[in-house]
């Protein structure tokens, strides 16, 4: 660990968390039966099989196998370890933590990521700050009063500004006791072309300078990198070298293609709404938040990708996209549109005046105005056929052919045959032309391919009655001397159920009893946590688990007994062909022959055994 932390204070905070409420700060969950399902966030997949159990405090994924209790999920979505998810769920439940000075020794074990991050946090507040309440700041604030950007709105998005000084962020690091080369990584600082002269403290410029700062959070809170825009417009024209917005470069902590700006603060909203909007930069969202419309992400100024896409449809299957009006909007909405298809997500397009940006029109028109705009945002299909309208003359041949080239894509790519079907007419009837026209040139469908099977499910599931077994072990502690007295190990043959058995033996000797909660804290092997949230989530219904206990040992023995059985057939089959060879068998077949009788004997006698009771090997 990297602080010590109380195991009383993890109990409290484990008691505290509810897994549901954290689990839905980044998953949609809808209520299935005494559980909860949505899309998994660890894995793409169109079909919900991420599931949540309220009740026990557990997840699990059956597309990817991923499980565990709520500590598990913050370290797997978040990319923590273990006491950076206890720190994470402490703060959010308002629980005091104790403190101490870590050793050099600590610090310098601590991983590469959280360092990253740290620095990220400490420029975000130091920039935040100067906005705020610094003097240096003043001119940030006037501009972002031009803008209309609220208070509210600065500290939603925590809002900053980086002043004209070339070095003014080094030199805060630098007093802090940052490693400057790890703030270099990170892309917040430059080194100096010329090295370090005379004097200087440090070798290196700010990146950002005179720019209003856009931390780039993710959707636990944390900083993985930033944007700026410059303040004065006239600085930036005709300057190559000062563009008007500037990002931070790819590092260990931030892509671009794989993050949406103000999805920390959009969560809720899109629950809310039941769609995300989707726009170009920074300020459009800004903008729109103002007005109260909450449900937006940002492309951080670039063309959708699929990640991004994928990301969207964590939450939502429902988007609309609100791009600049201008020609590089709408090539940027084409581009986009091939994405949502594939990930199976209903997208809208809403078309702005032209010469307008959401962050203009909105300004403009306000609140209302815009909703009238999203009132009138075109399906998908839709919004390609009028674009294909507009751009070829559909009263000649040369100029229907060409649109329906156009339109054949997006076409092929619906996977609702009544939808395909119904948007075939609609495109038949604007262009003049019969459905019959445009059929032949759709790719036949064929069956839906199965969705590509992830690891765990190419796993063996291994004998049911071993499952079963487990399950009741979990469940229904009283149960684990019975079975470790009655076959011990011997009774699973699957090597992960092997492995879990003997865990759960071992929790069971020290603590005398079962707490799923505990022995997810306790065990390290991230499969077996895996497997053991599985079994839980797809436990049988047990009326009565002595009987249920008995019915599974007899199947134990019985499965043993048909192994043996299995290696003696196999080992006469060779002591015959050796006698064929004319080999002397050291271990004669009539030997081998007299113990098959008894292990089929034995077979019989626990087929007979309709009561299930246990009952002792018989002698091989």
């Amino acid at each position: 660990m990297k602080d010590f932390i109380p195991e009383g204070k993890i109990i409290e905070i484990r008691e505290r968390a509810n897994i549901l409420e954290v689990i839905s700060d980044f998953v949609s969950l809808k209520k299935a039966g005494k559980n909860y399902l949505g899309l998994c966030p660890f894995h793409s997949e169109r079909t919900p099989s991420f599931t949540v159990n309220e009740e026990k405090g557990i997840f699990h994924c059956f597309g990817c196998g991923a499980g565990g209790n709520v500590f598990n999920f913050l370290m797997r979505v978040n990319s923590l370890n273990f006491p950076e998810a206890v720190k994470e769920l402490a703060k959010r439940y308002g629980i005091t933590l104790p403190t101490r000075e870590l050793s050099e020794a600590e610090k310098a074990r601590r991983s590469l990521k959280a360092q990253l991050f740290e620095i990220n946090e400490i420029a975000a507040e130091y920039y935040h700050r100067l906005l705020i309440a610094q003097k240096e700041g003043e001119e940030g604030r006037r501009y972002l009063s031009q803008r209309g950007i609220s208070k509210e709105v600065i500290h939603d998005h925590r809002l900053g500004f980086a002043p004209a000084s070339w070095d003014s962020l080094c030199h805060f690091l630098q007093n802090k006791g940052i490693p400057l080369n790890q703030a270099e990584r990170l892309g917040l600082i430059l080194p100096r072309k010329e090295g370090r002269k005379p004097g200087e403290k440090s070798g290196f410029y700010d990146r950002f300078r005179r720019r209003v700062i856009f931390p780039i959070i993710n959707v636990g809170g944390t900083i993985c990198g930033f944007g700026g825009r410059i303040v004065d417009d006239g600085a930036a024209s005709g300057s190559p070298a000062s563009p008007k917005y500037m990002n931070s470069p790819e590092s260990p902590v931030y892509s671009k293609g794989q993050t949406l700006y103000g999805l920390n603060v959009a969560l809720g909203p899109i629950r809310e709404q039941g769609a995300a909007l989707i726009v170009e930069g920074y300020m459009d969202l800004l903008s729109l938040n103002r007005e109260g419309i909450r449900n937006v992400v940002a492309s951080l100024g670039t063309a959708l990708t699929s990640a991004q896409v994928s990301l969207v449809g964590r939450y939502t299957r429902e988007a609309v996209l609100i791009f600049d009006a201008d020609e590089s909007g709408q090539k940027a909405t084409q581009r986009s549109l091939e994405l949502f298809l594939q990930e199976g997500i209903a997208v809208r397009v809403a078309s702005l005046p032209t010469g307008f940006d959401p962050d203009s029109f909105v300004r403009q028109e306000k609140k209302k105005g815009f909703e009238q705009v999203l009132a009138k945002a075109l399906p998908l299909i839709d919004y390609l056929l009028e674009q294909a309208l507009r751009r070829h003359p559909t009263g000649t041949v040369e100029g229907k052919v060409r649109a329906v080239r156009d339109l054949l894509p997006a076409l092929n790519r619906l996977r609702d045959p009544l939808e395909q079907t119904l948007y075939v007419e609609r495109v038949a009837g604007r262009l003049g032309l019969k459905e019959s026209q445009i059929r032949p040139r759709l790719v036949t469908k064929q069956a839906p391919a199965a969705e590509p099977v992830e690891k765990s499910q190419r796993i063996s599931r291994g004998p049911v009655h071993e499952r079963l077994i487990l399950q009741l072990m979990l469940l229904h502690s009283q149960v684990i001397p019975v079975v470790e007295e009655a076959v011990g190990k011997d009774a699973f043959s699957d090597p992960r159920h092997k492995k879990l058995a003997g865990e759960i033996v071992r929790f069971w000797e020290t603590k005398q009893k079962m707490d799923v909660q505990e022995f997810f804290a306790q065990v390290g092997d991230e499969e077996l946590k895996d497997l053991t949230s599985e079994l839980l989530l797809t436990e049988e219904s047990v009326i009565d688990a002595d009987r249920m206990l008995r019915d599974c040992l007899k199947q134990v023995k019985l499965f043993q007994v048909r192994q043996e059985i299995q290696h003696v057939d196999e080992e006469i089959r060779h002591r015959s062909q050796q006698g064929k060879e004319g080999v002397t068998s050291a271990f004669g077949i009539k030997e081998l022959l007299k113990r098959k009788q008894r292990l089929l004997l034995e077979q019989k006698k626990w087929i007979d055994d309709a009561a299930g009771r246990f009952q002792p090997n018989a002698d091989s």
